[in-house]
């Protein structure tokens, strides 16, 4: 079966250049008990449930918006990889290699998605990071490597394998006709003249290319330009990343004793945090909100608190759409900081800018049920946010991969644009995990900003503590 991209999605693969690699990424940390093998064995056995894992592209050449088809020479070597870390193989030492996957652009030519079982972590640990492009780990596909995880030990148990024939590439000429067709359709129902189309393949070619723009002019349109930062410049092909764990109890205190979410905290801790960086950095940070780009819930339930107290995100008939919301980073009381941010995510959810937000995902047929995939494909402004932040609840139950134990798990989001600071944050198991990604020359104090974390949350707790 060949699928076509959807809009958003051919739009990441235009827009994505060497200083701009649009992929999602994340490591997760393991025991010494995991082996290569297993997970071989384990993605072997399970790749027939990642719908993308053996498709590639085809038709990025003449048309605007290219086709899924399989693989005829797919290589499950290619795409799972085994490295290993020298000694001591200390968290710094990963951080640095994490950073160059994260700075390499994926193969168009094969499908786009990379897997690394890396051996030799401090204290006999195993990581593995996980990589795919955005035009594949969004929609309802999510996560593509979530499949490999059990919530028991033993894993979900054997069963058949259905064999794997790849079908035949299609015919490149009915494939034109098709991509034409499609094109014309589409540019009809964006309001183009048919008969300005029919006299000129010219025209039909910049209506299709004005249509797959779409998202990202309405994105433009609703949000206007950020304040000017030192963490916005022009970006580099280079990264760096860094990792933070907190417990998620601490962020539960916060929250019961100042009547907010899980989520108003982490945007709070993020905003002290950065404000604190640039003070470090003698920067006056006097009445500066930064803007950061968040995914929030749309056109339902408005506020319902999840059983470990999250926000209850959903998607589907509800949208979970990404809208700019202020970051106090000036130098307030923390309580105050809190109370602002409340303030803030509280009236974005029912604004009108969340309102065109959720056209914009309707427009381009989207409603991924990965947070973290949410946040980074709306990643698609330049100039017009300072960072991007996701915060996705996770299951607070253990995972296993090949009967090892699932320790601790980190998401990394893309950089676009001139924004060069996107956090992830994730929660899993008692444990609130932050992923930090950095342009490498705007960013080198990144480990520096991430350490201001605990920082921010002690002084939060200190108050909810005098409450």
């Amino acid at each position: 079966m060949v699928d076509r991209l959807s809009v958003l999605d051919a739009s990441f693969l235009r827009r994505e250049a060497p200083a701009t690699p649009l992929h999602l990424g994340g490591v997760s940390l393991f025991g010494p008990d995991l082996r290569f093998e297993s997970v071989l064995a384990t993605l072997r056995d399970r790749l027939h449930r990642i719908p993308l894992g053996r498709k590639r592209l085809l038709g990025e050449g003449f048309t605007s918006r290219p086709f899924w088809v399989d693989d005829p020479d797919f290589d499950l070597s290619f795409h799972l990889r085994h490295a290993a870390l020298p000694p001591p193989g200390d968290r710094g030492q990963l951080a640095e290699f994490l950073a160059r996957l994260m700075a390499r652009q994926l193969d168009h030519e094969r499908p786009l998605w990379e897997l690394y079982v890396i051996e030799g972590v401090e204290g006999d640990g195993v990581a593995v990071f996980r990589k795919a492009h955005l035009a594949m780990a969004g929609g309802d596909r999510g996560d593509p490597f979530a499949v490999l995880l059990d919530d028991q030990p033993d894993g979900a148990g054997g069963g058949e394998v259905p064999r794997w024939e790849p079908e035949p590439p299609p015919d490149p000429l009915r494939l034109r006709a098709r991509a034409l067709v499609e094109d014309v359709e589409r540019a009809v129902g964006a309001g183009v003249e048919v008969g300005r189309i029919a006299t000129s393949p010219m025209r039909l070619l910049s209506a299709a290319g004005a249509v797959a723009s779409d998202a990202v002019g309405l994105v433009g349109r609703v949000t206007g330009r950020a304040p000017r930062s030192p963490l916005n410049r022009r970006l580099s092909p280079h990264r760096r990343v860094a990792t933070l764990r907190i417990p998620l109890d601490d962020l539960k205190d916060v929250r019961r004793a100042f009547g907010c979410t899980v989520n108003d905290v982490v945007v709070t801790l993020v905003a002290d945090a950065i404000g604190r960086l640039l003070r470090w950095r003698g920067h006056d940070t006097t009445d500066l909100d930064l803007r950061a780009m968040v995914p929030v819930r749309v056109h339902g339930g408005g506020g319902a608190d999840g059983g470990d107290g999250h926000e209850a995100l959903t998607v589907g008939g509800d949208g979970v759409v990404g809208v700019l919301v202020p970051l106090p980073v000036m130098r307030i009381d923390p309580v105050a900081r809190l109370y602002r941010v409340m303030g803030e995510m509280a009236g974005l959810k029912e604004s009108r800018q969340a309102v065109a937000a959720y056209d914009l995902v309707r427009l381009a047929g989207f409603a991924p049920p990965n947070l973290h995939a949410v946040a980074a494909r709306l990643v698609l402004g330049e100039e017009r946010y300072n960072l991007a932040l996701s915060n996705a609840p996770g299951p607070q139950e253990p995972r296993w991969l090949a009967g090892a134990p699932l320790r601790e798990t980190y998401s990394f989001l893309p950089l676009a644009g001139d924004s060069a600071l996107s956090v992830a944050v994730t929660s899993y198991a008692g444990g609130v995990f932050l992923g930090l990604v950095g342009e490498r020359s705007a960013v080198p104090d990144l480990d520096l900003l991430a350490g201001f974390v605990p920082d921010a949350l002690a002084d939060l707790l200190a108050a909810a503590a005098d409450r």
